[in-house]
């Protein structure tokens, strides 16, 4: 597997990074897509890659909505498999996420924390257009990527410190937007930070838009979100 990455990267002709071994879990698991994300909290990550448009759109749409299996994977520490989003128990456990991802196209979710010990850094994620269990060899294969992945990130410093958490230059623009206009409507309304940003995600799922085009606006102070704002 990490000759795998490692020829990739070569065929970019740049050095060994994460963002390669995304890939690499992506092909190897017959899944339509992966990303990775870094993180130190739930409530804040970066997308490091993402290997297509509807990939991003399933990590921000979990993003938006502080729900879905990269998050549950991020906080308990362990893979969640998904391997069918329309069976009996998902729409419940994950009411935002779950509609949602179907209209994007996606069957099944497969999430697998970054983590080293005590260590948890990010998560590694895949779709899939079809429903299906990813198999045992798939399923080999991605925690080796994941690995890999988790061992690339904490040996760079493009978007983690030494300690393996986001630094202030990994963060991309539209997140850095999300925390400062958090803390705006956190201002506005009188709230602590946690129901700020519970706000901005309720407003964003209300309206349908991304996260980050309703941090934009509250910033451009385009939109209040204080008790007399919509």
């Amino acid at each position: 597997m990490w000759g795998l990455v490692a020829a990739r990267a070569g065929v970019r002709g740049g050095a060994v990074s994460a963002a390669d071994a995304c890939e690499v879990a992506a092909a190897v698991s017959g899944a339509d897509g992966a990303w990775l994300t870094a993180m130190s909290a739930p409530a804040r990550r970066v997308l490091v890659h993402a290997t297509g448009p509807q990939a991003a759109e399933l990590e921000e749409l979990q993003f938006t909505v502080g729900e879905g299996p990269c998050v549950e994977a991020f906080t308990a520490g362990m893979p969640v498999l998904v391997p069918d989003l329309g069976a009996d128990g998902w729409g419940a456990r994950w009411p935002g996420f779950t509609v949602a991802a179907e209209q994007t196209g996606a069957a099944a979710v497969f999430a697998f924390p970054l983590a080293q010990g005590a260590i948890r850094i990010g998560v590694l994620g895949l779709y899939r257009g079809a429903a299906g269990p990813l198999g045992p060899e798939g399923l080999a294969d991605v925690l080796v990527c994941a690995d890999a992945a988790l061992l690339l990130l904490l040996n760079t410093r493009s978007g983690t410190d030494r300690h393996g958490q986001p630094d202030g230059d990994g963060w991309h623009g539209h997140h850095s937007r999300v925390y400062q206009a958090t803390g705006m409507v956190s201002v506005q309304r009188g709230v602590g930070l946690e129901e700020a940003l519970a706000l901005l995600r309720a407003h964003a799922f209300a309206h349908d838009l991304p996260l980050g085009e309703v941090a934009a606006r509250v910033v451009a102070r385009r939109l209040r979100l204080d008790s007399g704002g919509a």
